[in-house]
């Protein structure tokens, strides 16, 4: 399908920073359309929108209120397409009990923002999945049919390369270092034990996590906290590491691995959740709870090499933006023909 189209993007849930997982995934979604020819706008509620001019209006991610929009949307826009963005670190049948029945609505005037993702489930004609995982838990705890699921791979946002970047013998982590389910306290105690060579990126809110940071990396000269870098300082901290580590606790995709593993980094990746899915056997998995898996992934990469520069060409090929925004484009024209 070729026709120009008009696509609305929402991202109703509430951010300190522009540049949190889910407003990066709008942004990089909205320059992707933009470049195949059609008009995006990302939705401001503080503008004046005229909803019935998109062909297609997507929501990523969901909030409490969820239910309220999206019914009044579709009274202008019967054009709905979600991306509900499930990072689930539950069982899939305790996700079901949180969205189908944790809340009443209708007679106590209970919910969550689970439970309103469910009473807003029917509105949508598509949805959309990053991961196999993410669409077992959109089929089985939403009761969303397989036919109207999708999966669109995450893309990486970085400009392509083609050459194999000279390597330094450091590992490179990038995140909210501070959150949980990034266990960086696990890394940083991998490589106090093993010695390889750390450098950690990502944003700190105030005194009390920078403090947190200094206390765990203590007198260890093989660790080193980068701050929080540019985009072209990121870029290049990916050319140059040996290896990413991202042995998470809990992860949607993990753009960051994807982004070095283009660039030519050996990945150490966890072994919970959907990221794996997207490397075909070419990273290191780990159990993020165990040290020493780490810290020997980590030195294995480090020393011997494991998918490179295999993994770089598999990423181009595979996740680069034009490949999955026209699978996004073709999906959400595909849903919206239908009667």
């Amino acid at each position: 399908m070729h026709c120009k189209m008009k696509y609305g993007i929402i991202q109703p849930t509430y951010a300190l920073t522009n540049n949190s997982g889910v407003m990066v995934q709008c942004k990089m979604w909205a320059e992707g359309l933009r470049k195949l020819g059609h008009e995006v706008l990302l939705i401001n509620f503080w503008d004046k929108n005229e909803w019935k001019s998109f062909d297609a209006i997507i929501v990523v991610s969901f909030s409490l209120g969820l239910r309220i929009l999206i019914k009044d949307l579709f009274k202008n826009n019967a054009n709905l397409v979600m991306a509900p963005i499930i990072d689930p670190s539950i069982p899939a049948w305790r996700y079901k009990f949180y969205c189908k029945w944790w809340g009443n609505q209708k007679y106590l005037g209970l919910t969550s923002r689970f439970h309103d993702l469910w009473l807003s489930k029917d509105w949508f004609k598509l949805w959309l999945v990053r991961s196999e995982e993410e669409r077992h838990y959109t089929n089985y705890c939403l009761e969303r049919s397989q036919k109207i699921i999708k999966k669109v791979p995450l893309h990486f946002r970085i400009p392509p390369i083609e050459e194999m970047p000279l390597k330094e013998n450091f590992c490179f982590h990038a995140s909210r270092l501070a959150s949980t389910n990034k266990n960086v306290p696990r890394l940083i105690e991998a490589a106090k034990k093993y010695g390889f060579n750390l450098k950690l990126a990502g944003y700190l809110h105030g005194v009390l996590e920078k403090n947190w940071l200094e206390t765990l990396i203590g007198d260890a000269e093989n660790i080193e906290y980068v701050g929080e870098v540019s985009e072209k300082e990121l870029w290049n901290l990916y050319k140059h590491a040996k290896v990413f580590a991202l042995p998470s606790l809990q992860e949607g995709v993990g753009m960051v691995a994807l982004e070095a593993a283009a660039y030519g980094c050996e990945i150490v990746l966890t072994n919970y959740g959907a990221p794996k899915e997207y490397y075909g056997g070419r990273a290191i998995l780990v159990n993020p709870m165990n040290v020493d898996e780490i810290g020997e992934a980590i030195m294995t990469a480090m020393n011997r090499g494991y998918a490179q520069p295999e993994l770089m060409y598999y990423m181009n090929e595979n996740y680069s933006e034009k490949a999955c925004c026209q699978l996004l484009d073709k999906y959400i024209q595909e849903a919206i023909s239908l009667k």
